[in-house]
């Protein structure tokens, strides 16, 4: 079942937003990394993990990296780092 759902979104498109999106998160951490980091300081930790393990998720999608077994594309599903990046970016720009 993994494996069909997993075909939706390996395509070039999806790849190239989830590229995109994944320069997006490392850039807010690198060019911003004052306000950034301070309001990781005071957020949740599961957060902050969620938030790293998103931006792992789309750079692994995002190069292209062909991922064979079954737990690893529970894993590294990208529909889940699409979630939480545009959370975690909808959320970094308002506040």
């Amino acid at each position: 079942m993994i494996n069909s759902v997993y075909l939706l979104v390996n395509k070039g498109s999806w790849r190239a937003l989830s590229f995109i999106l994944a320069i997006l998160l490392t850039a807010c951490f690198f060019f911003n990394i004052h306000q950034f980091t301070s309001e990781l300081r005071t957020a949740n930790p599961i957060w902050v993990v969620l938030i790293l393990w998103s931006t792992v998720i789309l750079w692994i999608h995002g190069m292209g990296f062909d991922i064979r077994s079954d737990l690893g594309k529970y894993l590294f599903f990208p529909i889940f780092g699409y979630l939480i990046s545009f959370v975690a970016l909808f959320q970094h720009f308002l506040y």
